[in-house]
């Protein structure tokens, strides 16, 4: 009985260790999971609104006395409606309720208003008399007995005598830096008056002026960027460029159309920046024209095109953006967004034609006047208008440049600067540090796997296997510290010494094996399994022999210089940081994983499988390729494709030894930008929610689908595999 009861006691022990092992490792594994399927949901949530539409939708409504409207705004923080009427008067209104809370006369009749661009808050006004004033809007925010106030004032921050600028039919004015530019005219003739030194809080100076003439007369006119050209457009869509850099020489840098014969023009504008136009044509088709300048000249580019059914009447431009609003003939806004080239959403308003109307300058209210007696305001849903699959993925055709391009250009240190977002160099770049560094790590982990597991002799596998496993524990910010300051600049100088170690080492084993098969039997049996132990110093003597004879090779292949010959030769530049270095060091990085993977995969292979393949007569290579690499072919496999994961994922080894540029070149000897060292430099400079933001978390999420489908696609490979060479 006693023992019947201690076998019962044993099983029932037994019973429970296994039902709570299995417990813990079913909880474990449901923990992974679950931490992988809420790192999935967390990234999408995070990115999701980047995809969502634009909306447009009515806002309030503010009644005002009556007078006639000349310009309505709204302030930086969107509290604030500003109304400026033609006689004068300057109201502000508080936006939720609509209550007037501060109103100005300013003296003057008003002719004509705008901003000076690129500000928000300074107007140049034109009276009845010609004259030309800067009026600044302020809203101060105060605190009082801890309570918040709002204090809205208006000034004329650069004097109040202004300039005689005659009885005009346009102007523009530009304030760049401390140079401000007012361009002013009718008929044929555009008067410049430049003013240097200019300061806020001080009278203008005495300027610079010089009048062009153009060949057509002048229906508008736009200052262009920093003040170096103007660009000059007629009634029918002609329009001419000058070069205004040198107000002592200007030149007539282009002239064209904007229409084609036949069509014409009903509105033009330019967008932020100023470095393109947008036009519209009766036909309801809207045309970006973006300035572009080579050893050629000056020339106009169309950029894109949207379509609307009903032609339209006037542009209004997002002054912090480069999206814009058209208005139609029928008073309706169609919200639009050029890089990601959509048509963001539409608003049936019934604007009457000559409104006054402005965007916010944060982009999420349309004000207008639609009357003499009230102000009304659109609320604009537009967080994200530069995100699209084509401007995520596809070539773009951005301000500057003479052809689409993939670009990621995420800050500026220019506000007038477009983000460019293509995922598609970080893809690549991804994919090309991978290649190359798998390119040089899975040769030479296999191999020494293959021998360590099947040729090496066990006293020198014991010190071989942990010596290189122990190398996955060195920090890869050591690795990609030591590829970036001390061995880029080693190849840098020496190029043609490393590239002729690949030349050198293979011939120098090869003749090593021939003269060692040369030896006899009873010699050669004596080192059996320590082969690699004698070729160490061989190594050590071709990589020695190669930067001996790297002149001589330089001189006879590469001309003496072999960065030169190949930008000349193969038209390949070369960058210090390259992708020849994150080959080496992350070669390195990857080595361990895939050699000890490898290695177990191949020494698992069962003995009796070995001895009956020899015992049938099949020498020891035949054994290996025929029986031991296909029983271990499912290890092997997965391997390689844990390095290739661990090479997608790595992070510091690229960002310190690439150089970190998003290049779409295969040059192994320029750099590149992965997915993991971008969101790594840039996440942490991101503005909290901004598109930037969102963007870098789907970089992340783009890099863990794609491991995912790549560990996914690997397994399933493995299984099959296992599945037919398992019974061998």
């Amino acid at each position: 009985m006693n023992e019947v009861d201690s076998f019962g006691r044993l099983s029932r022990r037994r019973y429970w260790i296994n039902r709570i092992t299995e417990s813990v490792v079913g909880v474990g594994g449901g923990a992974v999971i679950a931490a992988i399927t809420l790192i999935f949901a967390y990234l999408l949530w995070v990115v999701a609104p980047i995809f969502a539409g634009a909306d447009i939708d009515a806002g309030s409504q503010i009644q005002t006395v009556e007078r006639p409207t000349v310009l309505v705004d709204i302030s930086e923080n969107g509290e604030v409606v500003s109304r400026f009427s033609s006689n004068g008067i300057v109201e502000f209104y508080d936006q939720a309720s609509g209550r007037p809370v501060a109103a100005f006369d300013l003296g003057m009749e008003i002719g004509a208003i705008k901003r000076t661009y690129p500000l928000v808050d300074l107007y140049a006004l034109v009276d009845q008399s010609n004259t030309l004033r800067f009026v600044r809007s302020q809203h101060v925010v105060d605190f009082v007995d801890d309570q918040r106030q709002l204090a809205s004032s208006i000034d004329f921050p650069l004097g109040r005598s202004g300039v005689d600028i005659g009885d005009v039919q346009f102007y523009d004015t530009h304030l760049f830096d401390t140079e401000l530019l007012v361009a002013s005219g009718s008929g044929r003739q555009v008067v410049l008056r430049k003013y240097r030194g200019v300061e806020l809080g001080f009278d203008l100076p005495s300027p610079r002026q010089v009048t062009l003439n153009a060949g057509f007369d002048v229906a508008s006119l736009y200052i262009g960027p920093r003040n170096q050209w103007i660009y000059v457009m007629g009634h029918n869509g002609d329009i001419e460029i000058f070069g205004i850099g040198s107000l002592s020489k200007p030149t007539r840098m282009y002239r064209g159309t904007l229409t084609q014969p036949g069509q014409e023009l009903t509105a033009v504008m330019p967008l932020l920046g100023r470095y393109s136009l947008v036009a519209a044509t009766v036909d309801g088709t809207i045309t970006q024209f973006g300035i572009y300048t080579d050893a050629l000249g000056t020339r106009l580019d169309a950029i894109r095109q949207f379509k609307l059914e009903t032609p339209v009447r006037r542009f209004v431009a997002e002054p912090r953006r480069k999206g814009f609003i058209a208005v139609d003939l029928a008073g309706d806004v169609h919200l639009m967004y050029p890089t990601s080239g959509r048509q963001l959403a539409s608003f049936a308003a019934g604007l009457p034609e000559d409104a006054p109307m402005a965007i916010s300058p944060r982009s999420n209210a349309l004000v207008s006047a639609p009357n003499n007696s009230s102000v009304s305001l659109l609320k604009l849903h537009n967080e994200h208008p530069e995100i699209s699959f084509s401007a995520l993925w596809s070539e773009v055709w951005y301000e500057g440049y003479n052809e689409p391009i993939y670009s990621w250009q995420s800050s500026s240190a220019d506000n007038d600067f477009e983000p460019k977002f293509s995922l598609t160099p970080l893809a690549f770049g991804t994919l090309k540090a991978a290649f190359y560094a798998l390119l040089f790590a899975v040769p030479i982990a296999i191999m020494g796997a293959i021998y360590t597991a099947y040729f090496m002799a066990p006293g020198m596998r014991s010190w071989v296997k942990p010596g290189i496993e122990i190398m996955a524990a060195l920090p890869t910010v050591i690795l990609g510290f030591i590829g970036g300051l001390w061995l880029a600049p080693i190849v840098e100088d020496n190029l043609a010494s490393v590239l002729s170690i690949f030349v050198v080492l293979p011939a120098g084993l090869f003749l090593l094996a021939i003269l060692w098969s040369l030896l006899p039997d009873h010699l050669t049996k004596r080192f059996d399994g320590w082969y690699g132990m004698i070729v160490v110093p061989l190594i050590i003597l071709t990589v020695y022999a190669a930067f001996a004879s790297g002149p001589w090779f330089e001189e006879a292949f590469f001309l003496g210089d072999s960065r030169a010959w190949f930008r000349t030769v193969l038209g390949l530049d070369y960058d210090q940081r390259n992708a020849l270095i994150v080959g080496l060091i992350m070669g390195l990085a990857v080595i361990p994983t895939i050699f000890s993977i490898a290695e177990d995969a191949v020494y698992a292979v069962p003995t009796h499988l070995v001895r009956g393949s020899l015992a049938l007569g099949a020498t020891e290579w035949q054994t290996l390729v025929k029986v031991v690499l296909l029983t271990a072919s499912p290890g092997i496999f997965s391997a390689v494709m844990i390095g290739m994961g661990r090479a997608v994922g790595e992070t510091m080894i690229v960002l310190m030894a690439t150089g970190n540029t998003p290049l779409m070149e295969w040059n192994i000897f320029e750099g590149m930008r992965t997915f993991a060292a971008n969101i790594a430099v840039e996440l942490p400079e991101s503005e909290l929610d901004s598109t930037h933001y969102r963007i870098l978390f789907l970089a992340a999420l783009v890099l863990f689908a794609f491991t995912f489908v790549l560990n996914t696609v690997a397994e399933i490979v493995r299984q099959r595999l296992r599945a037919r060479y398992g019974s061998l």
